[in-house]
């Protein structure tokens, strides 16, 4: 950030004249227009814009300048008013009409540049595959603070636990996330794609979600490929702060905030978390035994076993220390946010130097209380009901450095910096006051959990144009990662209380653990991904195409490591207060009895009893290699077309438990075709074959715990994977620059799904299941228009919307058929199901409705926003109805003024309806709840400064 600075203030110096650069556009169509010519008037200098319609004209005279563009079969046009800075870089945006009849030059005046929009839509428009994107002056006017809320607004995208991407109805799983165009690997042991919400807004330009597969893309996808694509040098120097903060009112401001006893409740810190287990207590499979009472026959061998035994206890008993196993009551302050960013381009050695970094920092609490909760059994009665409170503290920060360097006029090198950091401090406290096994007793229920989630990515990638060899392209990434997962001391204490308030540890029928416990989880993963594109240009029928090939190398090597230990003895407890039960100091030693001679009985307040160690080691390759063409056969036909080879190996260790392992090779052809019915609307359809890899602890032949259902999974090595056909067909049409109007319809077929998969209905037996096979079909329309075209009033109104529907199915076995309807075995059908279900985390709907005002002349901008989500099933079970998730509605507005040149506030409201949160089992929202809530409200302040 410092070198960013100084770079930014130093060459604001080094450079005599300013520049101007920007982009030419078709105000008919929106395309960039090649070939037109910018002059500067009163001057000999003059640019031609790319292929992209860009330009750039350096070394001009500081003050007001005036452009000229124009091009043969275009209406001339004027720039005024053009203000050129000594040392920067001012950006022009130009629009040219189609000159259907003579007419003079006309004269505009410029305006600051808001180009992005328009230019994702000509990118989307020129794209190989069905692409929606969406950037950062849209996500900025959203209040978006991560990727995961400005993917959720994507067409056909949902987000599932405010993280994880569902592209048209199929999972995270099915979803492959890059960032700049390479793999981000996941920390996460339950998921193959990474955190979405560890990716911070202020360092995102764009995020592009492709619907559809080309070679050129990775092959384990069946839904999507979401690229997130992080801010690149600016064309002008720039120094921008930014600090906010926002009150929820369920979360901020309590004092009964549930949270750790050691955790801070303040609105700046960075925690540091439990400390972690010594390495040496690490892969235990037994506790060290207690020793029994002495013998009558005491032999010195044996009195000194013993000594050793008690004192291997006692070790183990210090080293885990004393701990707090439930939450208290604490205040909790406002949420916090900062972000810095600042960056230049300048001339190192008569060639451009690129430079962008940016850090963020945010705290945030929140605070769900009084949660309804209930469980039933397979025939649909109700087992035990209660509440639940449950409170989270999530920190974040990050870093990102982007660096590029144009070597010569054909080789561009670059290289990009990612650090992100989350840790997540949970408390939680389930009451259940009913519960039919046993009348007039409470389950009481208490966790206190911390995550730790950070990746390391650094990425080098160049570009090397080769005009003598067919005028052709390289483009090389090379990325390196390293992911971490670790969740240090995370503490569980269930135990049933009587009408007397007597508490009753260790019981059979306690939901597990059902000793005081605590757990030690460590995930570590370190990746490459390197690919290679060549693409060599050609004219077919004297029109652009080209042929491209590539290969892709992926290799992952991960640590896993958990350790967990099981507490006995409740003498001292107070089941009013369940951190009385390891608080004292004394609990963590021994006391001695002697009995005379060499007799000596040792005597502990506290054992523990259990110790298992559920290790694994993984590793991964995935190489392949592609060839596809794209070709203009005629003036309104594109043909996209090739395939892709894939080999995919994976090798997992999991020692005690065995060992499990894939090796697959796969064809992965596709085919796509543009038809340009006319200049600015397109027919775009697609044929493309892809595959879903499992994850590394689905295979994993080891049973822990699974935090976010708080139930204990047992992997499955004999998981294979998902082979996925799919059809698509998008009509697109493109009134003016900026604007949309599509409507598309997609089909995929999948064989082998993976599913979460519950095998009992109390939640004993989960693991990951392949389905036999699954269709998915579904409908997507997206509109963006401004407003201006019903009434000049409505000038800078611009609506927007987005609606997928989709169904899916998969058939139930005759074993589930049977569990879900003759669930007692009398003959009688108790439940009336269909003989199929939709998939796994599939909603039947999803929409998004957007209404932004922009007034340039004040600095105003307003926008209203709402998101509706189907339900989608959270749970699959084989016995009993499903469970499903009842998303909230949601509607946020936000309000931006600017203050002056430099500065701007913005005032936000999020979730204003305050939609319940539910869950039931079963498809109906009237159903039995499983659980129910509601967020609250979150008011919002950010106050921005830029020069």
């Amino acid at each position: 950030m410092v070198l960013a600075l100084s770079l930014t203030a130093l060459t604001a110096h080094a450079q005599d004249g300013g520049a101007v650069s920007g982009v030419v556009i078709n105000s008919f169509d929106g395309k960039p227009i090649p070939g037109a010519t910018v002059t500067v008037r009163g001057t000999t200098l003059a640019a031609q814009t790319d292929s992209t319609g860009r330009f750039e004209l350096k070394n001009l005279p500081a003050g007001d300048q005036v452009l000229r563009i124009s091009k043969s079969s275009f209406a001339a046009a004027v720039v005024t008013d053009v203000r050129v800075i000594s040392g920067q870089v001012t950006t022009v945006n130009g629009n040219l009409r189609p000159e259907f009849y003579e007419m003079e030059e006309y004269e505009v005046t410029a305006e600051e540049f808001v180009q992005q929009t328009e230019q994702i839509m000509i990118e989307r428009q020129e794209s190989s595959s069905m692409v929606d994107a969406m950037g950062s002056e849209q996500f900025s006017k959203l209040g978006a603070s991560d990727a995961s809320q400005i993917i959720g607004r994507v067409t056909g995208v949902t987000v599932v636990g405010g993280k994880f991407a569902v592209v048209r109805g199929l999972s995270d799983r099915y979803t492959r996330t890059l960032l700049n165009g390479a793999e981000v690997p996941s920390a996460d042991p339950y998921r193959t794609s990474p955190q979405l919400d560890m990716f911070p807004a202020g360092m995102i330009d764009q995020v592009m979600v492709s619907k559809t597969f080309t070679p050129d893309q990775p092959g384990g996808t069946g839904g999507g490929t979401i690229d997130v694509v992080t801010k690149s040098f600016p064309e002008k120097a720039f120094i921008k702060f930014s600090a906010g903060t926002s009150y929820n009112e369920n979360s901020n401001l309590k004092k009964h905030f549930l949270a750790d006893p050691r955790s801070s409740m303040t609105m700046y810190d960075v925690p540091s978390g439990p400390s972690a287990l010594e390495e040496q207590y690490y892969n235990l499979n037994a506790a060290p035994p207690v020793p029994g009472p002495a013998s009558s026959a005491e032999t010195p061998a044996r009195a000194a076993a013993r000594r050793q035994q008690a004192d291997a206890q006692a070790n183990l008993l210090r080293s885990l220390g004393t701990a707090n196993f439930a939450g208290v009551s604490q205040s909790s302050p406002l949420n916090s946010s900062l972000s810095a960013s600042a960056g230049n381009t300048f001339t190192l050695l008569d060639r451009q130097l690129g430079m962008f970094a940016a850090m963020n920092y945010g705290r945030n609490f929140r605070f769900a209380e009084n949660i309804k909760l209930s469980r039933s059994n397979n025939q649909g009665v109700v087992d035990k009901s209660g509440t639940e409170d449950l409170s989270n503290i999530v920190t974040d920060y990050g870093v990102n450095f982007n660096l590029g360097y144009k070597v010569t006029e054909t080789l561009e090198v670059g290289f990009n910096f990612l650090l992100a950091h989350t840790a997540d401090e949970e408390a939680r406290h389930t009451t259940y006051d009913y519960l039919q096994s046993s009348p007039g007793e409470t389950l009481e229920q208490w966790q206190l959990h911390f995550t730790e989630r950070e990746i390391n990515n650094y990425q080098f990638r160049t570009k090397l144009e080769l005009p003598d060899v067919f005028g052709s392209e390289l483009d090389a990434v090379l990325n390196l990662a390293k992911t971490t997962q670790k969740e240090p001391d995370h503490r569980f204490m269930n135990y049933f209380l009587d009408e007397f308030g007597n508490a009753r540890l260790g019981d059979a029928g306690l939901p597990v653990p059902q000793f005081p416990s605590r757990y030690f989880r460590e995930i570590e993963e370190e990746s490459m991904n390197a690919k290679l594109d060549w693409k060599v240009p050609f004219e077919l029928a004297g029109r652009e195409s080209s042929l491209k090939t590539g290969a892709f190398l992926s290799q992952a090597d991960r640590t896993f490591r958990e350790q967990y230990f099981g507490y006995s003895q409740s003498s001292g407890f107070t089941p009013t207060d369940p951190n009385s039960y390891l608080s004292n100091p004394a609990y963590l030693n021994y006391t001695t009895t002697y009995l005379g001679g060499i007799r000596t009985n040792y005597n502990f307040s506290r054992i523990i009893n259990l110790a298992t160690g559920r290790p694994y080691t993984a590793s991964s390759e995935i190489m392949a290699g592609y060839l596809m063409a794209d070709l203009s056969v005629l003036p309104w036909l594109r043909l996209i077309g090739g395939a892709r080879v894939e080999q995919t190996t994976y090798d997992i260790d999991a020692f005690r438990e065995g060992t499990s392992k894939l090796d697959q090779t796969d064809l992965l052809p596709a085919i796509s075709a543009v038809v340009s019915l006319v200049t600015n609307l397109n027919l775009r359809l697609s044929y493309a074959e892809t595959v879903s890899r499992p994850s590394f602890r689905e295979l994993s032949p080891i049973l822990n715990y699974l935090p976010d259902r708080n139930v204990f999974a047992r992997g499955n090595p004999e998981l294979k994977m998902s082979d996925i056909q799919s059809y698509d067909a998008r009509l697109e049409w493109f009134p003016s620059p900026g604007e949309l109007l599509s409507v598309g319809v997609f089909y995929k077929q999948l064989r082998n799904p993976i599913e979460l998969y519950q095998v009992t209905l109390d939640g004993d037996d989960v693991t990951w299941v392949n389905r036999d096979k699954a269709t998915l079909m579904g409908l997507e329309f997206e509109a963006r228009k401004s407003l201006r075209f019903i009434s000049q009033r409505l000038d800078g109104f611009t609506a927007g919307v987005n609606i997928t529907l989709i169904e899916s199915e998969t058939a139930l076995t005759a074993g589930e058929y049977a569990n879900k309807t003759d669930v007692d075995g009398d003959g009688n059908i108790d439940f009336v199901t269909s003989p199929t279900r939709p998939l796994y985390d599939q909603s039947p709907y999803v929409i998004n409705l957007d209404l932004s005002y922009d007034r340039p002349a004040s600095g105003t901008s307003i926008t209203l926003s709402a998101n509706l989500t189907g339900e989608r099933i959270s749970l699959a079970t084989a016995q009993g109805e499903d469970q499903y998730e009842h998303p909230p509605v949601t509607l946020d507005v936000g309000v931006t003024q600017k203050i002056g040149k430099h500065m701007s506030v913005r005032f936000g409201v999020r979730n204003l309806l305050d939609s319940e949160y539910l869950q039931t089992y079963g498809s109906d929202a009237d159903g039995a709840v499983y659980q129910s809530y509601r967020r609250g409200r979150t008011f919002s302040l950010s106050l921005t400064t830029e020069f």
